[in-house]
């Protein structure tokens, strides 16, 4: 006999029903099906009134389907809470709520309970309204909307924290489905702490810890998207922040929140337009963290279940003294209720609208008219004719990290409005984060560009803050990268640094090979330590200028029994045969030349060094009188000086040291500041030193080359490192770059204070300052092509060793 499951049929049944009715208009009576009732779109509400008492501005909205009554969990409550209605029958209503007057904080919680019957067996489901009575200025109860920045997060591959598009762990939490919020905005990462920032156990409460939202520049923009709010039109956010101000003894300062600290603002328009808002801001316990509180309610006119949050404009100075290092910001929550302002219809994105020429400092610009006028794969340069001088200004994108993701390669020569946040980078201001409308074809006239031979581009490094529309005739040189390709410029005469495309787009390139003579038509967008970098506009081959290229670099002759070095050279749009060698400088008559042929060149030591200083001297390649190439030739001194590493860590770091990266059979050695001796912030440049001045263990000179001192600093563990007249240190604004100070360390400056330690056999210098979640920083060398330099780095780099004399 086959069994019946009664309860089973039963449910089945009513489930079709509810099928059935769920598409038919219900009437007041009568109801039949599954019941359902929601407040304000979701299970449970809370709404808030002060202690004054008075009808509440905020309601609730019941929609139901059944018949419903409204109870008090505790029934005195019923004395000072009173509903403007205690039932109700299918549909829509709005209840609102008097309160008495009272001298404490309460809350009464009351049930609604929609009924309907089935075949006489009675159905219901209910909801919740809490109604909380208090002067706090946080809310008390269910939020309808809250993110923690979820419980773990992890650096990317490349060692950097997530930016908050990309990282995955949010929560999205609240009473309402807040499954569609959406995280984004610009140089905003999220981030683990140290123990320093981690909540006291006073705070904990209301502050979660790690990860958080990091915001450390001032163009630096979070948004919240996309936040549910159902049919609620009055509202309390709350958030918790930690803003750092500097570090004493490697702690980092607090330094007050308001309204200063980080701008707030709500859109309910989808983001396109922001009202700006007004917080509170009070200590959440014994530490650090405050926890921040802000009232508003949606205009009249509104008509959303949606609305944005945006934080920006934190004012990031880097300063170690009243500055601003770093804003972190946790623990966002939004409540139904609340007695703020009505919010303004809007506002639209603060951008001060000027040309070109007037942006000459940080800030919020945008330039209508303006125009493209060069791409690479980073970043796209605007130009504009203002009263009658072309000015240009870069905007750059580090995320575009293909030949293809620039999407404005295409729109060279096209009219554009440009809407950004300047930053000042290597003496230029560009637009650090930007948007951009694309217009019509352009009809400005580019000025006939600048010639850049050698003393042209000598004396754009000695002012590089221009941006400049150049031509540039010399040899290519391409560097095959495994991600991408390297392109450089030789230019006669100009040998000391390197003329690099930026960025440079492959397509540019096609049929163009290593050594081809070129005419590079594009714009210098500054000198960056090392190399003046070029945005390529166009290139064509120069199939009538001669070139010549020496391709070996001579090495160093020793002092004793020489021995003759054999050089390669080419040439391009002329032959071997016209090209003549020489030997010129103060100690050409120590050289000689050997054997020339089509391609080689043999030069030789005349004889032994005995003196006490080596011997210079140039080889000069020519065509016609003209010298297209060249090259220094030296010979040792016979005593040169011998430095030797640190074999190792002794118990006082104290002393006079060269500063080298050993790198098999050549070591590069700490030499002068890329931006002057006088400079209060620059990176260092390098000699590199091969054999016989570097005999893979020791450094044999005898040149005067640049040394640091170390000396313990009174009264710490830690040391100082002095360069000439000035004391080396970091900041958190100085990026990479040494900041630099003629006042002596002490134990109260944390940025210059240093750490040395041995580690595998190199030598890591350790500034006390560091960034939040990031690595120490240390002095490290810079190995990569067209980037070699000592700087100080979070990530890693080459480790140094100190070499002294023995």
């Amino acid at each position: 006999m086959k069994v019946v499951n009664f309860w089973k049929t039963l449910f089945c049944s009513v489930l079709a029903i509810t099928a059935f009715t769920a598409c038919s208009d219900d009437d007041d009576n009568g109801y039949s099906g599954m019941p359902e009732i929601t407040v304000n779109g979701g299970e449970v509400v809370t709404i808030a009134g002060k202690l004054a008492g008075g009808k509440l501005e905020q309601s609730v909205e019941v929609v139901s389907k059944g018949d419903w009554d409204l109870t008090f969990k505790n029934a005195g409550d019923s004395q000072w809470c009173t509903p403007s209605a205690m039932s109700g029958k299918t549909g829509t209503t709005t209840l609102t709520f008097t309160l008495g007057q009272a001298t404490a904080e309460r809350t009464a919680e009351l049930t609604l309970t929609a009924y309907s019957t089935f075949e006489g067996i009675p159905l219901k489901r209910e909801a919740t309204i809490k109604v909380v009575q208090s002067d706090g200025d946080i809310p008390v109860g269910d939020a309808l909307y809250s993110e923690n920045c979820g419980t773990k997060v992890e650096k990317g591959t490349d060692g950097y924290w997530p930016y908050v598009d990309k990282f995955e762990g949010w929560t999205r939490g609240g009473s309402l489905d807040q499954s569609a919020v959406a995280y984004g905005g610009t140089d905003a990462s999220v981030r683990n702490s140290g123990a320093a920032y981690q909540p006291s156990d006073s705070e904990k409460s209301e502050v979660s810890g790690a990860p958080y939202v990091y915001i450390g520049k001032t163009s630096a923009v979070f948004e919240i998207e996309n936040i549910n709010i159902g049919s609620n039109n009055n509202f309390t956010f709350t958030f918790t922040a930690l803003d750092q101000e500097k570090y004493v003894s490697g702690a980092p300062v607090p330094a007050e929140i308001n309204t200063s600290t980080v701008k707030l603002a709500v859109s309910i328009d989808g983001g396109t337009t922001y009202s700006p808002v007004a917080f509170t801001a009070k200590k959440v316990g014994t530490g650090n963290w405050s926890i921040c509180t802000a009232e508003f309610k949606l205009p009249a006119s509104a008509s959303t279940d949606k609305i944005s949050v945006r934080f920006n404009d934190y004012p990031f100075t880097g300063s170690s003294v009243d500055g601003h290092q770093g804003l972190r910001l946790d623990d966002f929550k939004l409540f139904a209720g609340g007695n703020g302002p009505e919010l303004g219809g809007g506002v639209v994105e603060e951008y001060q609208k000027v040309t070109i020429d007037q942006i000459k400092s940080a800030g919020k610009f945008e330039v209508e008219n303006a125009t493209i006028v060069g791409v690479h794969q980073k970043g796209v340069l605007f130009a504009q004719n203002n009263n009658g001088t072309v000015n240009y200004i870069l905007g750059f994108n580090n995320d575009w990290n293909t030949q293809t993701a620039n999407p404005y390669i295409g729109d060279i020569d096209k009219t554009a409005t440009v809407k950004g946040t300047s930053e000042l980078r290597i003496d230029l201001y560009q637009f650090s984060s930007f948007e951009v409308t694309v217009g019509a074809a352009s009809s400005l006239q580019l000025p006939a560009p600048a010639t850049f031979d050698a003393a042209a581009l000598s004396a754009y490094i000695a002012s590089p803050g221009v941006y400049k529309y150049a031509k540039i005739s010399g040899t290519l040189n391409i560097e095959q990268g495994a991600s991408y390709n390297t392109y450089t410029i030789d230019v006669t005469g100009f040998s000391d640094k390197k003329i690099q495309i930026a960025y440079g787009l492959d397509s540019y390139f096609n049929g163009y090979a290593d050594g081809d003579v070129v005419d590079v038509l594009g714009f210098a967008l500054g000198y960056d330590s090392s190399k003046i970098n070029i945005m390529l506009r166009s290139i064509s081959k120069n199939t009538t200028t001669p070139a010549v290229e020496i391709t070996t670099v001579p090495q160093q002759f020793a002092a004793t029994s020489p021995v003759a070095q054999t050089l390669s050279y080419t040439v391009a749009n002329t032959t071997a045969d016209q090209v003549t060698f020489a030997l010129e400088g103060t100690n050409a008559d120590k050289f000689s030349l050997g054997t020339k042929t089509d391609n080689t060149i043999v030069v030789n030591a005349a004889g032994n060094n005995t003196t006490d200083a080596a011997y210079t001297a140039n080889l000069v390649a020519k065509v016609a009188g003209v010298t297209l190439a060249s090259v220094e030739l030296k010979q040792s001194a016979s005593n040169a000086k011998k430095y030797v590493p640190l074999a190792a860590a002794p118990a006082d770091w104290s002393g006079e040291y060269v500063v080298g990266y050993p790198d098999g059979k050549v070591c590069y050695i700490l030499k002068d500041k890329f931006s002057g001796a006088t400079a209060t912030r620059s990176t260092f440049t390098y000699d590199k030193l091969e054999s016989p001045d570097f005999d893979e263990t020791n450094i044999v000179y005898d040149a005067s080359y640049k040394t640091i001192t170390i000396a313990k600093i009174v009264g710490t563990d830690f040391y100082s490192i002095k360069y000439g007249d000035m004391y080396v240190g970091w900041t958190t604004s100085t990026k990479n770059s040494c900041e630099f100070s003629t006042t002596a360390p002490s134990s109260s400056t944390p940025d210059y204070q240093w750490t040395p330690t041995m580690v595998d056999g190199l030598i890591v210098l350790t500034c006390t300052t560091h960034e939040a979640g990031k690595a120490n920083r240390t002095l490290q060398f810079n190995a990569n092509s067209g980037q070699e330099r000592f700087a100080i780095y979070a990530s890693t780099q080459k480790s140094v060793m100190l070499y002294k004399l023995q």
